[in-house]
């Protein structure tokens, strides 16, 4: 029994280190800024990572999601 506690501590704790990878990833790439600034009406500029709401952006939009 102890060792099939210790098992699913070790996968939880890998789901973990991953979900937090990935959100690291996300912040990493203006995801997150960019879909908040989206959100409250803006337009936002990956050149300069600063959300406009007077221009709208009008160069090349990176991939925003790894797949």
């Amino acid at each position: 029994m102890r060792v099939f506690k210790s098992g699913c501590l070790w996968i939880v704790g890998l789901m973990a280190a991953g979900v937090l990878a990935y959100a690291g990833y996300l912040y990493s790439i203006d995801f997150l800024a960019a879909d908040d600034c989206h959100d409250a009406g803006g337009s936002f500029h990956f050149d300069r990572g600063e959300c406009s709401f007077t221009e709208n952006y009008t160069g090349e939009v990176p991939p925003l999601w790894p797949f």
